[in-house]
Protein backbone atom coordinates (compact mmCIF):
# COMPACT_ATOMS: atom_id res chain seq x y z
CA UNK A 1 0.00 0.00 0.00
CA UNK A 2 1.83 2.64 -1.22
CA UNK A 3 1.21 6.33 0.68
CA UNK A 4 0.76 9.43 -1.22
CA UNK A 5 2.90 12.52 -0.69
CA UNK A 6 -0.12 14.48 0.48
CA UNK A 7 -4.08 13.69 0.55
CA UNK A 8 -5.25 14.26 -2.53
CA UNK A 9 -7.98 16.69 -0.41
CA UNK A 10 -4.82 18.49 0.01
CA UNK A 11 -3.41 18.82 -3.21
CA UNK A 12 -4.96 22.24 -3.47
CA UNK A 13 -4.79 23.20 -0.11
CA UNK A 14 -8.23 22.19 1.46
CA UNK A 15 -7.24 19.86 3.63
CA UNK A 16 -8.61 20.22 7.23
CA UNK A 17 -6.37 21.28 9.49
CA UNK A 18 -8.22 20.15 12.60
CA UNK A 19 -8.44 17.88 15.11
CA UNK A 20 -7.44 14.20 14.95
CA UNK A 21 -9.97 11.24 14.31
CA UNK A 22 -11.62 9.98 17.52
CA UNK A 23 -9.33 7.00 18.73
CA UNK A 24 -11.87 4.07 18.76
CA UNK A 25 -11.15 0.15 19.61
CA UNK A 26 -12.76 -2.91 17.54
CA UNK A 27 -16.55 -3.86 18.45
CA UNK A 28 -15.56 -7.17 20.55
CA UNK A 29 -18.85 -8.90 19.07
CA UNK A 30 -17.64 -8.47 15.34
CA UNK A 31 -14.77 -10.39 15.10
CA UNK A 32 -15.48 -13.42 17.08
CA UNK A 33 -18.68 -13.30 15.35
CA UNK A 34 -16.96 -13.79 12.25
CA UNK A 35 -14.48 -16.30 12.84
CA UNK A 36 -11.49 -14.32 12.43
CA UNK A 37 -9.82 -10.96 14.48
CA UNK A 38 -9.88 -8.19 12.25
CA UNK A 39 -7.32 -6.60 13.99
CA UNK A 40 -4.63 -9.25 13.88
CA UNK A 41 -4.84 -9.27 10.28
CA UNK A 42 -4.88 -5.97 9.89
CA UNK A 43 -1.47 -5.67 11.79
CA UNK A 44 0.05 -8.29 10.23
CA UNK A 45 -0.99 -6.63 6.91
CA UNK A 46 1.18 -3.37 8.33
CA UNK A 47 3.93 -5.69 9.05
CA UNK A 48 4.24 -6.98 5.65
CA UNK A 49 3.31 -4.57 3.34
CA UNK A 50 4.94 -1.70 4.93
CA UNK A 51 8.04 -3.05 4.36
CA UNK A 52 7.46 -4.16 0.60
CA UNK A 53 6.36 -0.78 -0.15
CA UNK A 54 9.72 0.17 1.39
CA UNK A 55 11.79 -2.05 -0.63
CA UNK A 56 9.79 -1.14 -3.72
CA UNK A 57 9.06 -4.84 -4.19
CA UNK A 58 5.85 -5.59 -6.58
CA UNK A 59 5.84 -8.86 -5.70
CA UNK A 60 5.52 -8.96 -2.44
CA UNK A 61 3.01 -6.47 -2.65
CA UNK A 62 1.02 -8.66 -4.40
CA UNK A 63 1.03 -10.98 -2.03
CA UNK A 64 -0.96 -8.57 0.25
CA UNK A 65 -2.78 -6.82 -2.06
CA UNK A 66 -4.96 -7.42 -5.08
CA UNK A 67 -7.61 -5.60 -7.46
CA UNK A 68 -7.03 -1.58 -7.72
CA UNK A 69 -5.23 -1.43 -4.42
CA UNK A 70 -2.24 -3.41 -6.40
CA UNK A 71 -2.63 -1.18 -9.16
CA UNK A 72 -2.44 1.96 -7.47
CA UNK A 73 0.73 0.86 -5.33
CA UNK A 74 2.45 -0.42 -7.97
CA UNK A 75 2.10 2.69 -9.71
CA UNK A 76 3.27 4.02 -6.54
CA UNK A 77 6.27 2.31 -6.58
CA UNK A 78 6.98 3.14 -10.42
CA UNK A 79 6.64 6.97 -9.95
CA UNK A 80 8.89 6.73 -6.32
CA UNK A 81 11.85 4.60 -8.37
CA UNK A 82 11.72 7.36 -11.11
CA UNK A 83 11.85 10.17 -8.87
CA UNK A 84 14.75 8.53 -6.53
CA UNK A 85 12.59 8.26 -3.24
CA UNK A 86 12.03 6.02 -0.52
CA UNK A 87 8.28 5.41 0.51
CA UNK A 88 7.79 5.59 3.95
CA UNK A 89 6.60 2.61 5.85
CA UNK A 90 3.37 3.02 8.39
CA UNK A 91 1.36 1.47 10.92
CA UNK A 92 -2.65 1.44 11.57
CA UNK A 93 -3.87 2.98 14.77
CA UNK A 94 -6.99 2.45 16.75
CA UNK A 95 -8.79 0.34 13.64
CA UNK A 96 -12.89 0.12 13.52
CA UNK A 97 -13.89 -2.63 11.63
CA UNK A 98 -17.40 -3.62 9.84
CA UNK A 99 -16.59 -7.40 9.30
CA UNK A 100 -18.44 -10.51 7.59
CA UNK A 101 -16.78 -13.84 7.19
CA UNK A 102 -15.48 -13.29 3.42
CA UNK A 103 -14.44 -9.64 2.98
CA UNK A 104 -14.66 -6.93 6.14
CA UNK A 105 -13.77 -2.98 6.21
CA UNK A 106 -11.62 -0.73 7.77
CA UNK A 107 -10.41 2.43 9.28
CA UNK A 108 -8.04 3.98 11.34
CA UNK A 109 -5.49 6.86 11.84
CA UNK A 110 -1.88 5.77 9.92
CA UNK A 111 1.13 7.04 11.10
CA UNK A 112 3.66 7.52 8.35
CA UNK A 113 7.18 7.52 8.63
CA UNK A 114 8.79 10.63 9.07
CA UNK A 115 5.98 12.50 9.73
CA UNK A 116 4.47 13.82 13.18
CA UNK A 117 0.84 13.33 12.66
CA UNK A 118 -1.35 10.65 11.56
CA UNK A 119 -3.43 10.37 8.92
CA UNK A 120 -6.46 8.58 8.35
CA UNK A 121 -7.39 6.07 5.94
CA UNK A 122 -10.24 3.79 5.05
CA UNK A 123 -9.60 -0.02 3.36
CA UNK A 124 -11.30 -2.96 2.10
CA UNK A 125 -10.00 -6.74 2.61
CA UNK A 126 -10.86 -9.78 1.18
CA UNK A 127 -9.91 -13.69 1.12
CA UNK A 128 -7.71 -14.71 -2.00
CA UNK A 129 -8.35 -18.69 -3.18
CA UNK A 130 -5.79 -20.00 -0.28
CA UNK A 131 -7.49 -18.48 2.29
CA UNK A 132 -5.34 -15.40 2.69
CA UNK A 133 -6.72 -11.98 3.51
CA UNK A 134 -5.44 -8.97 0.95
CA UNK A 135 -6.29 -5.40 0.42
CA UNK A 136 -8.29 -4.67 -2.41
CA UNK A 137 -9.44 -1.24 -1.68
CA UNK A 138 -7.86 1.82 0.27
CA UNK A 139 -8.47 5.74 -0.16
CA UNK A 140 -6.83 8.24 2.46
CA UNK A 141 -9.94 10.50 3.91
CA UNK A 142 -9.69 13.77 5.67
CA UNK A 143 -9.81 14.72 8.92
CA UNK A 144 -13.04 16.55 8.37
CA UNK A 145 -14.35 12.94 7.14
CA UNK A 146 -13.18 10.81 9.39
CA UNK A 147 -16.62 10.96 11.97
CA UNK A 148 -18.52 8.87 8.82
CA UNK A 149 -16.17 5.86 8.72
CA UNK A 150 -16.45 6.19 12.81
CA UNK A 151 -19.64 4.94 12.53
CA UNK A 152 -17.47 1.31 11.51
CA UNK A 153 -17.93 0.73 15.83
CA UNK A 154 -22.23 -0.15 14.94
CA UNK A 155 -21.18 -1.90 11.88
CA UNK A 156 -21.82 -4.92 9.91
CA UNK A 157 -20.14 -6.07 6.86
CA UNK A 158 -22.57 -7.61 4.07
CA UNK A 159 -22.66 -7.54 0.00
CA UNK A 160 -22.87 -4.31 -1.51
CA UNK A 161 -25.32 -5.48 -4.51
CA UNK A 162 -27.43 -6.39 -1.09
CA UNK A 163 -27.20 -3.22 0.44
CA UNK A 164 -27.88 -0.97 -2.77
CA UNK A 165 -30.00 -2.04 -5.22
CA UNK A 166 -29.15 -2.14 -9.03
CA UNK A 167 -30.40 1.34 -9.74
CA UNK A 168 -28.71 3.15 -7.17
CA UNK A 169 -25.70 1.31 -7.62
CA UNK A 170 -25.88 2.09 -11.15
CA UNK A 171 -26.79 5.88 -11.22
CA UNK A 172 -24.22 6.89 -8.73
CA UNK A 173 -21.73 5.19 -11.16
CA UNK A 174 -23.21 7.47 -13.97
CA UNK A 175 -22.97 10.46 -11.42
CA UNK A 176 -19.68 9.96 -10.34
CA UNK A 177 -18.08 9.41 -13.78
CA UNK A 178 -20.10 12.67 -15.14
CA UNK A 179 -18.68 14.65 -12.67
CA UNK A 180 -14.93 13.12 -12.33
CA UNK A 181 -14.80 14.72 -16.03
CA UNK A 182 -16.62 17.91 -15.10
CA UNK A 183 -19.95 17.13 -16.30
CA UNK A 184 -23.27 18.20 -15.30
CA UNK A 185 -24.23 17.79 -11.59
CA UNK A 186 -27.09 16.00 -10.56
CA UNK A 187 -26.83 17.13 -6.79
CA UNK A 188 -30.01 14.90 -5.58
CA UNK A 189 -27.73 11.62 -6.36
CA UNK A 190 -24.42 13.04 -5.19
CA UNK A 191 -23.52 16.09 -2.99
CA UNK A 192 -21.45 18.59 -3.37
CA UNK A 193 -17.94 17.43 -3.01
CA UNK A 194 -14.20 19.28 -2.76
CA UNK A 195 -12.39 16.18 -3.53
CA UNK A 196 -14.50 15.07 -6.45
CA UNK A 197 -15.38 18.53 -7.99
CA UNK A 198 -13.31 20.83 -7.03
CA UNK A 199 -9.82 18.79 -7.36
CA UNK A 200 -10.49 15.66 -9.74
CA UNK A 201 -13.11 17.40 -11.79
CA UNK A 202 -11.10 20.55 -11.68
CA UNK A 203 -8.15 18.31 -12.53
CA UNK A 204 -9.48 17.37 -15.49
CA UNK A 205 -10.66 20.71 -17.27
CA UNK A 206 -7.07 21.98 -16.40
CA UNK A 207 -5.42 18.91 -18.17
CA UNK A 208 -7.65 19.18 -21.30
CA UNK A 209 -7.19 22.57 -21.34
CA UNK A 210 -3.38 22.06 -21.65
CA UNK A 211 -4.10 19.17 -24.36
CA UNK A 212 -5.48 22.00 -26.34
CA UNK A 213 -2.89 24.51 -25.83
CA UNK A 214 -0.62 21.94 -27.20
CA UNK A 215 -2.92 21.12 -30.44
CA UNK A 216 -3.90 18.12 -28.91
CA UNK A 217 -7.54 16.58 -27.84
CA UNK A 218 -7.99 14.01 -24.41
CA UNK A 219 -11.17 12.30 -24.37
CA UNK A 220 -12.30 10.21 -21.42
CA UNK A 221 -14.23 7.26 -21.72
CA UNK A 222 -15.64 4.86 -18.95
CA UNK A 223 -14.65 1.25 -19.75
CA UNK A 224 -15.75 -0.96 -16.64
CA UNK A 225 -17.04 -0.29 -13.51
CA UNK A 226 -17.40 -2.37 -10.30
CA UNK A 227 -18.67 -2.17 -6.49
CA UNK A 228 -16.42 -4.13 -3.82
CA UNK A 229 -17.96 -7.23 -3.05
CA UNK A 230 -18.56 -5.75 0.88
CA UNK A 231 -19.99 -2.70 2.16
CA UNK A 232 -20.22 -1.24 5.99
CA UNK A 233 -23.85 -0.88 6.87
CA UNK A 234 -24.17 1.57 9.18
CA UNK A 235 -27.28 2.99 11.37
CA UNK A 236 -28.58 5.25 8.75
CA UNK A 237 -26.59 4.27 5.54
CA UNK A 238 -23.81 2.45 4.26
CA UNK A 239 -20.41 2.95 3.37
CA UNK A 240 -18.56 1.20 -0.03
CA UNK A 241 -16.38 1.71 -2.75
CA UNK A 242 -16.52 2.05 -5.99
CA UNK A 243 -13.91 1.27 -8.70
CA UNK A 244 -14.03 2.74 -12.24
CA UNK A 245 -11.93 1.78 -15.05
CA UNK A 246 -10.99 4.53 -17.67
CA UNK A 247 -9.43 5.59 -20.65
CA UNK A 248 -7.97 8.66 -22.05
CA UNK A 249 -7.45 8.85 -25.53
CA UNK A 250 -5.10 11.15 -27.10
CA UNK A 251 -5.09 12.55 -30.52
CA UNK A 252 -3.27 15.40 -32.44
CA UNK A 253 -5.86 18.13 -33.86
CA UNK A 254 -3.07 19.53 -36.64
CA UNK A 255 -4.05 16.83 -39.15
CA UNK A 256 -1.12 14.36 -40.05
CA UNK A 257 1.14 15.14 -36.65
CA UNK A 258 1.16 12.95 -33.58
CA UNK A 259 0.18 13.15 -30.09
CA UNK A 260 3.24 13.35 -27.79
CA UNK A 261 3.08 12.72 -23.91
CA UNK A 262 6.58 14.02 -22.54
CA UNK A 263 8.00 13.88 -19.58
CA UNK A 264 7.68 15.38 -16.51
CA UNK A 265 3.86 13.73 -17.43
CA UNK A 266 2.76 12.51 -14.02
CA UNK A 267 0.98 9.60 -16.30
CA UNK A 268 4.62 8.39 -17.83
CA UNK A 269 6.08 8.41 -14.13
CA UNK A 270 2.89 6.14 -13.00
CA UNK A 271 3.34 3.53 -15.82
CA UNK A 272 7.18 3.47 -15.49
CA UNK A 273 8.55 5.46 -18.71
CA UNK A 274 11.61 7.52 -18.56
CA UNK A 275 10.81 8.54 -22.38
CA UNK A 276 8.70 10.63 -24.54
CA UNK A 277 5.54 8.69 -25.90
CA UNK A 278 4.74 9.84 -29.72
CA UNK A 279 2.22 7.96 -31.76
CA UNK A 280 -1.47 9.26 -34.01
CA UNK A 281 -3.19 7.82 -30.98
CA UNK A 282 -2.03 7.44 -27.07
CA UNK A 283 -4.37 5.55 -24.78
CA UNK A 284 -4.02 5.71 -21.09
CA UNK A 285 -6.12 3.05 -19.15
CA UNK A 286 -6.13 4.22 -15.26
CA UNK A 287 -8.27 2.84 -11.98
CA UNK A 288 -10.32 5.50 -9.70
CA UNK A 289 -11.73 4.31 -6.51
CA UNK A 290 -13.87 6.10 -4.65
CA UNK A 291 -15.14 5.94 -0.84
CA UNK A 292 -18.81 6.83 -1.15
CA UNK A 293 -21.11 6.93 1.67
CA UNK A 294 -24.67 6.25 0.90
CA UNK A 295 -27.77 7.45 2.94
CA UNK A 296 -30.43 4.94 3.06
CA UNK A 297 -33.50 7.57 3.30
CA UNK A 298 -32.37 8.32 -0.43
CA UNK A 299 -30.48 11.58 0.17
CA UNK A 300 -27.79 11.75 -1.59
CA UNK A 301 -24.75 10.51 -1.56
CA UNK A 302 -21.63 11.95 -0.54
CA UNK A 303 -17.73 10.72 -1.84
CA UNK A 304 -15.75 9.96 1.47
CA UNK A 305 -11.99 9.64 -0.76
CA UNK A 306 -10.77 8.68 -3.37
CA UNK A 307 -7.57 7.55 -5.63
CA UNK A 308 -6.34 8.13 -9.16
CA UNK A 309 -3.93 6.01 -10.79
CA UNK A 310 -2.19 5.78 -14.25
CA UNK A 311 -1.87 2.02 -15.04
CA UNK A 312 -0.43 1.63 -18.83
CA UNK A 313 0.02 3.66 -22.17
CA UNK A 314 -0.78 2.24 -25.06
CA UNK A 315 0.61 3.84 -28.52
CA UNK A 316 -1.09 3.06 -31.66
CA UNK A 317 0.42 4.42 -35.35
Amino acid sequence: MVIPAVLFLAVAGCADPGAEPAAAGPEAAGPSAAGFDPAAVLAEFDAADSAASKSGDGEKLAVWETGPALQNSLAGVKRARLSKRVLPGFRHQDPVFAVSADCFVTSAKMAVDGEDRPRADAGHFVRDDAGRWQLSHHVMISDELVAATGAFRQATAHPTDELLDAARRTALTGEVFQRSIAGPADTTVLAPSAVLDDQLAAGWSIYTSQMEAASMKVDRRLTASEWAPCAAKTGDGVIGFLTLNVVDTIVSTKDGDDAVLAPPAPDLLATGRTTAVKAHTITVSRVEVFLLEVPLDGAPAAVLGLTDAATEITATD
